[in-house]
């Protein structure tokens, strides 16, 4: 009988230990999320460009007319970041994903920081983000026309903790990118016209850090 209670009492004792003992974790985050990102289009303005001919310089020849009315627009967003956490505060890395703008995406690669506002050892921990790097057009109705850009994102969020370094994630931030199209007016490029596009959404995102 006293083995069986000294049993019993060693076995309590670690339970108790365990449900006590700190999980362990890794200097490494991987966090994967995905989400919309929303935000209201200014209709196209109506421009000119001059036009070169045997008699010279002819300005305002080629009128360009608005072909996009405003409205709001809504696209998929998809995330992936790794990092080294120097601090809990501090975790920097390489992010990429997939980003679509209307019909159009892109493949955005860039530095990223992510840090714990508070203790990561609560069960919510707020975070920040900061992003900037470039994206590279991907598929797109102007096939090579399309031409990525530079890009700069800051967020916040918050992660759910749920024991040895895995979470369940919920962010919100705005993120700004720039593209640019360039389009034949003649069919082969000798005359051609820049569109500089700048695109600014608000993005909502969940997922899982690991």
């Amino acid at each position: 009988m006293k083995v069986f209670t000294f049993i019993i009492f060693g076995l309590l004792a670690h339970c108790a230990y365990a449900q006590t003992e700190s999980p362990k974790t890794t200097p490494w985050r991987i966090t994967v999320q995905m989400g919309i990102q929303a935000g209201r289009v200014r209709p196209d303005q109506p421009n000119a460009y001059p036009y070169y001919d045997y008699y010279g310089y002819l300005p305002r020849y080629y009128n360009y007319y608005p072909i996009r009315g405003a409205g709001n627009r809504i696209g998929l967003t998809i995330q992936a970041f790794t990092g080294y956490s120097f601090r809990p505060w501090l975790t920097t890395g390489l992010s990429f994903g997939v980003d679509y703008y209307n019909n159009s995406a892109f493949l955005p690669v860039a530095a990223a920081v992510q840090g714990d506002i508070v203790g990561s050892k609560k069960r919510i921990t707020p975070f920040y983000t900061l992003e900037s790097g470039y994206a590279i057009a991907g598929p797109n109705p102007h096939d090579n026309e399309l031409k990525g850009g530079w890009l700069w994102s800051p967020g916040l969020g918050l992660r759910i903790n749920k024991g040895n370094g895995t979470g369940f994630l919920i962010s919100a931030g705005y993120k700004h990118q720039q593209a640019k199209q360039i389009a034949s007016v003649d069919g082969v490029q000798t005359l051609s016209q820049i569109e500089y596009r700048n695109y600014n959404r608000l993005y909502f995102r969940m997922g899982f850090s690991f």
